[in-house]
């Protein structure tokens, strides 16, 4: 199915109206923040995917935002649709648990509970679930050629730099009661949130394919973890499993519900047959509908807990294709909230997770620019990592299948000296490549720095009249390749480059601009002490992802303030190129960076004195840009 047909049937599903056993009159919410077991017992699993997704979609930002994270989907689930990755290193993503309108809680019970359901969410995503057995012992059998699948991601709970006033300190499990309400805070953009509330009479809801911009999946108080729970927060049979976590999980990362909309309308899963509408309860093996046998024992059923226990490869894949392609901005921020060791979630059913050894845990320490805490003493940018980088991941998973995948790390490469302190290093991209590294060097033994790049090519800047050494590897589906060979640059040289053929003079300086993928929503304003208009720049050309807009412009002595705005809301970095914006003094030496990675805008207001820049205030906005003019 080709993108544009993808995208209509996304947009169709967000307006199927809710199938008869989501409207019914018994799914009301209840009176009180207890559920009794007989009252349970009596409902069916129900989820309001598809009108929360509706609901969103309503939103035109949301609805193009959603269109951008679709198109990265389809190029790599076309890709890799039939491709199974060898997991030794699984991609992490980060969870936050939120409860919500606890009475007298027991914060360490909650805790707890919080490590139970993500451990009990990893088995079953792992396939290494106890009861994986019923499917490879008896009704995988009646499903020829459909394997289960085991998704090669692994969901950890983040322990460290917290969002402030949540109660949270550095080290604490991100595990919050009474802080949140409703399904979205945009302070914990970047991880999966987890939102627990009492009556919402249905077991849970999530959107059809997350954004990770603070949104999550919401889980009924009566439907979280397994076993005794604490206080009100009690699973209840017959969904006291913690698979209903699994089912909304499975939404978030783009799967619909395994019947689609009945015979013949898909679910997107080439391995799950047609089924004309949801099971419930424990159906018998043979079940079928749409002239086969259905697959009620799929996570995205509306079995009971204890009657699902498998997805298949084809929904195994599609999730993780959709997490690398369009959830970087999660993946991305684990090396910033997340230690890698401590009880935050893992395989072992009794929450004590240390996962002090995994090997794994680097595999989005250096990722992609998305991680803004991280800085680079030698470059402003401050969506680049690893500072002093030693290298102790060297080891990560560079043993890959070669024989399965065209995916290398580039053995030639090109260096463009931009001007004496930047430059530009342009590689093969690679047609099964995800993502990029460079990472560099003062010629000699000293530490490396690291730089992620969503695209074959990435600017070093703030560089020394030295001899640099540098190399690149590749991020492929099954993990990161070896390092390419190390090559040189040398920038002691005489400079005598002309910077895209303009050359800046004594009284002036270098505006430039570098795109990502829609340089049609990028533009720029440059603003004296008096507020009047002094230059601008943009909208640019779509798809010219590393190209750099150059402009030159008198600044004297005196204040300013250069605003980068972006018109769609998501900046200019990451999922779509790694853009952003310097000013260059008639040296060569940086004044003023952006990264590109803010939301609406980014404004520094800066004076200049004997030509040396002092920022003097910088404020980013996320939300969608609604300033007005000037005054």
């Amino acid at each position: 199915m080709n993108l544009k047909n993808l995208f209509r049937v996304l947009l169709a599903l967000t307006f199927i109206a809710l199938l008869s056993s989501c409207q019914d009159d018994d799914y009301a919410p209840l009176s009180t923040n207890e559920t009794t077991s007989e009252e349970f017992s009596e409902r069916k699993r129900t989820c309001l995917s598809h009108d929360h997704t509706q609901h969103l979609m309503q939103d035109p930002a949301y609805r193009a935002k959603k269109q951008k994270m679709m198109e990265a989907f389809e190029k790599i689930n076309l890709e890799r649709r039939n491709f199974k990755a060898q997991c030794a290193s699984p991609v992490l993503v980060p969870v936050a648990v939120h409860y919500q309108g606890v009475n007298n809680p027991d914060a360490a019970c909650l805790r707890q509970l919080a490590i139970n359901q993500i451990n009990i969410l990893n088995d079953d995503y792992a396939g290494t679930n106890s009861d994986i057995n019923k499917w490879t012992g008896q009704a995988a059998s009646a499903f020829p050629g459909v394997s289960n699948g085991e998704a090669c991601l692994k969901f950890v709970i983040a322990d460290q730099n917290h969002p402030s006033g949540y109660g949270l300190n550095n080290g604490d499990l991100a595990v919050t009661v009474n802080r949140t309400q409703g399904d979205q805070d945009n302070k914990w953009a970047g991880y999966v949130n987890i939102y627990v509330q009492f009556n919402t009479g249905l077991l849970g809801y999530a959107p059809l394919g997350g954004l990770g911009n603070g949104d999550g999946v919401v889980i009924d108080a009566s439907a979280f973890g397994s076993g005794q729970g604490c206080g009100t927060i009690a699973p209840q049979a017959p969904f006291n499993l913690g698979r209903t976590l699994t089912h909304e999980m499975g939404h978030y990362l783009l799967l619909d519900h395994i019947w689609g909309d009945g015979c013949g309308v898909d679910d997107e899963v080439s391995d799950t047959p047609d089924q004309a509408q949801d099971n419930s309860g424990c159906p018998g093996l043979n079940t079928s509908s749409c002239g086969s046998t259905d697959m009620h024992m799929n996570y995205m059923d509306y079995t009971n807990d204890a009657c699902m226990y498998m997805f298949s490869a084809g929904q195994a894949s599609r999730m993780t294709n959709y997490v690398t392609a369009s959830l970087a901005s999660l993946t991305g921020n684990v090396s910033n909230v997340y230690s890698g060791s401590g009880s935050t979630g893992g395989n072992n059913t009794d929450g004590g997770n240390t996962d002090s050894g995994n090997t794994g845990g680097d595999e989005s320490s250096d990722d992609d620019n998305t991680d803004s805490s991280d800085t680079d003493t030698g470059d402003t940018d401050t969506g680049d990592t690893d500072t002093g980088d030693t290298d102790s991941d060297e080891t990560d998973n560079d043993d890959t299948n070669t024989d399965e995948i065209a995916c290398f790390s580039p053995s030639n490469s090109t260096v463009e000296i931009i001007n004496p302190s930047k430059v530009r290093i342009d590689w093969a991209d690679g047609s099964d490549a995800i993502r990029y590294q460079v990472r560099y060097r003062i010629e000699g033994n000293g530490p490396w720095t690291k730089k992620g790049a969503a695209n074959s090519h990435k600017n070093l800047n703030n560089l020394s009249a030295d001899i640099y050494q540098y190399q690149i590897r590749t991020r492929c589906v099954d993990g990161w390749q070896s390092w390419s060979a190390q090559q040189t640059f040398n920038l002691s040289v005489d400079y005598s480059g002309d910077d895209a053929g303009s050359e800046v003079g004594s009284g002036s300086v270098d505006i430039q601009v570098t795109l990502d993928d829609y340089g049609s929503e990028t533009s720029w304003e440059l603003y004296d002490a008096s507020n009047s208009l002094i230059a601008s720049g943009g909208p640019y050309e779509d798809g010219k992802a590393g190209q750099i807009e150059s402009t030159l412009v008198d600044l004297p002595d005196g204040c300013y303030e250069i605003d980068l705005l972006d018109a769609y809301g998501d900046g200019m970095c990451c999922d779509y190129g790694n853009g952003g914006l310097e000013v260059l003094d008639a040296d060569g030496q940086s004044l003023v960076t952006f990264d590109g990675n803010f939301g609406t805008y980014e404004l520094v207001q800066f004076c200049v004195e004997n030509g040396q820049a002092r920022i003097t205030k910088r404020e980013r906005d996320n939300k969608k840009l609604s300033r007005g003019k000037k005054k």
